[in-house]
């Protein structure tokens, strides 16, 4: 079974990470901390100890000279428009069409920001002075409102970090840092993979924590997550994005790449009996309880990764996968999945080919999902305009351990052989 989700969870908490986006559809992460000033730019700014508390997914308004909150319409929130036989020919789209002059709009803007005149206002205002307004249609007053809005109204909606929220966020701002990962790929490596609570995984990530914070999400803090990661350090920076629980977070085990041979010894830790460490002082006994822990801790990990028995083994790494899948499939239990992600096909072909040729596995193939995401307004439903090109490629193959034949295993059945006697 996974994490039930908590009454908590709707609600924004203290020094939590969270996701707000701004009428321009950006999204900026904030974490809320206790009597502090969060900055939204333009869209002006609000104490974070008036958001603590509130539900995410409403939108709050920024007003008055204080910066007070309060709930608001959404200002992307569509009203239904009806079509009509009017259209845009004899429009003519310049800046003499706005009667206002920039220093009028500035002026506006900064009684905005100052809480002295609302958003609504200044919305009206920009209206009334636009001499082709009334000539538009309905489709084009409707899109020239709500970029007003965008422009000028101080409105946010915090949103919950969630995996989807996340990988957009991500994928949207910066998809270098999780190798283009899109969030249906994604999905589809945790479907494969077989990711479920009570089971053991062996993962390889490079994709800044995504990976390992989509597993251990799935998973539910049930069962054990093994992270092979490059240098004495790992560099999950999407976990603390996630709000984990302890109880999430004590089932993952890191191992540097460099320890995964078993030949090579645990760095050596000196173990103090009860009388050494009460003679140690305050500060020295903080600091070897932390050593050993971290001693402990290490060894731990390394045990898990020998002990093998592992359900899956999921890859995303700048390695070769041939190498790491000829490391690791050793530990891995037959009939087990094996998933390897990249975002070039080409990166993955040798692997399949070596893998097609191997007897450990079978079912060895490449994929890659298809994304059209899809603009529904009333009357004005069509794909979006910009969407991503691709979102990487799967290699997944299960995992085979191939049993020498035993003659001395097959049970006889003496029934036949009487009988054919007594025929004789």
């Amino acid at each position: 079974m996974t994490e039930k989700a908590t009454v908590s969870d709707a609600f924004v908490q203290a020094d939590q990470q969270i996701l707000i986006q701004m009428p321009s559809g950006n999204v900026k992460v904030v974490q809320v901390k206790p009597n502090s000033t969060v900055s939204l730019g333009k869209f002006g700014s609000f104490n974070a100890n008036d958001l603590i508390g509130k539900p995410f997914g409403l939108p709050y308004e920024i007003y008055g000279e204080k910066n007070e909150l309060r709930p608001a319409k959404h200002a992307a929130k569509n009203i239904n428009v009806e079509e009509t036989d009017a259209n845009n020919q004899l429009i003519i789209d310049d800046t003499t069409v706005q009667k206002l002059t920039q220093e009028e709009v500035l002026k506006l803007k900064e009684e905005g920001l100052k809480g002295a005149l609302d958003s609504e206002e200044i919305i009206n205002k920009m209206i009334a002075s636009h001499a082709e307004f009334d000539k538009k249609t309905e489709f084009s007053k409707a899109k020239y409102i709500e970029r007003k809005k965008k422009k000028f109204m101080k409105l946010f909606t915090p949103i919950r970090p969630t995996l989807f929220s996340i990988t957009e966020y991500f994928f949207n701002k910066n998809p270098e840092k999780i190798k283009h990962l899109r969030i249906d790929t994604l999905s589809q490596l945790l479907s494969i993979s077989n990711v479920h609570p009570n089971s053991k995984m062996l993962v390889v990530d490079d994709t800044q924590g995504l990976i390992v914070s989509a597993m251990l999400e799935r998973m539910g803090g049930y069962g054990q997550l093994v992270a092979v990661h490059e240098g004495d350090f790992h560099n999950y920076d999407i976990l603390r994005y996630m709000n984990f629980s302890k109880d999430i977070l004590d089932t993952l085990y890191t191992v540097p790449a460099a320890f995964v041979d078993p030949e090579l010894p645990n760095d050596p830790f000196e173990i103090l009996t009860d009388e050494q460490f009460e003679a140690l002082g305050k500060d020295a006994q903080r600091s070897y309880t932390r050593r050993k822990n971290n001693y402990d801790y290490r060894t731990k990990s390394r045990q898990l990764l020998f002990d093998g028995n592992f359900d899956g083994l999921v890859i995303s790494s700048n390695c070769s996968p041939e190498s790491i899948i000829k490391e690791l499939m050793k530990y891995v239990n037959g009939s087990r999945p094996v998933v390897v992600y990249s975002f070039s096909k080409e990166v993955l072909l040798q692997a399949t080919y070596w893998m097609r040729r191997s007897r450990d596995f079978i079912n060895a193939d490449i994929t890659e999902s298809f994304l059209r995401q899809y603009q529904v307004l009333p009357g004005r439903m069509h794909p979006n305009m910009n969407m991503s090109a691709g979102g990487g490629y799967l290699l997944s193959a299960i995992r085979v351990i191939d049993c020498p034949f035993d003659i001395t295993l097959v049970k006889r059945d003496d029934s036949n052989n009487r009988r054919h006697k007594k025929k004789k």
